[in-house]
């Protein structure tokens, strides 16, 4: 296990320099370092994949596809800087597309094991609702976006709520579980605020390029950690 904890830390101080190289206009070696960083978390996950001492199973399958289809949005999302303004939009919603799909899966896995907190399902509108807020007041502009960036929110909820849930049942995976989650929620909020926000906001966008990398690596790592133990 050393060996894995050693790449997942690897891939998130990869994406420290991503963050750094993007705030400093260096694109080209900002694509590679997220590709890096993306590359190493699947590695994590393949490794304890070979490692596991019983078959894979069904969740360790579904943790595998969720995160190969993390390091294709990464893919996908890190071409932004090297398209013109008009199309990035729809580079956002074709690289979010595959973010989306995963976290499907994610949440699929979370609650094979059953045992849902009904008591957190309060978390479930939290994201959508904390975006239209902003939306109401002016601190980001999401006009035809406001549908899927609340659908999105959604699941971020659902994904709080199904770590949570298995977190609660204790042992070796569920003292894992009270983070990933959350970490998400950090990472995709922050980029929707970079992408979107207005007035005050703008000033931030720096200091979103670390906010969107660190959580959404660590998370990834955690999840790729978590495959020795599904």
């Amino acid at each position: 296990m050393t060996v894995l904890y050693i790449l997942a830390g690897a891939s998130v101080a990869v994406s420290v320099a991503t963050a750094a190289l993007g705030n400093h206009g260096r694109h080209k070696e900002r694509f590679v370092c997220k590709m890096v960083s993306s590359m190493l978390f699947c590695l994590v996950a393949f490794w304890a994949a070979v490692g596991r001492r019983e078959p894979m199973n069904v969740q360790a399958s579904l943790m595998l596809g969720a995160l190969v289809l993390g390091m294709i949005g990464d893919i996908v999302l890190g071409l932004d800087m090297f398209l013109r303004e008009e199309h990035r939009k729809f580079v956002f919603l074709l690289g979010g597309t595959p973010f989306f799909l995963g976290h499907l899966l994610y949440i699929a896995l979370l609650l094979s094991y059953g045992d849902i907190q009904w008591h957190l399902v309060a978390v479930l509108p939290a994201v959508p609702m904390f975006f239209l807020l902003l939306n109401r007041f002016g601190l980001i502009k999401l006009d035809k976006m406001m549908v899927p960036l609340a659908a999105y929110g959604l699941v971020l909820g659902a994904m709080m709520l199904a770590t949570f849930s298995l977190a609660t049942r204790g042992g070796e995976l569920g003292r894992w579980m009270w983070y990933p989650g959350i970490l998400f929620t950090i990472s995709d909020g922050s980029l929707f605020l970079k992408t979107y926000g207005h007035g005050p906001l703008k000033k931030l966008r720096p200091a979103f390029a670390y906010t969107v990398m660190l959580p959404y690596y660590t998370a990834q790592g955690i999840f790729a950690l978590t495959v020795a133990w599904l």
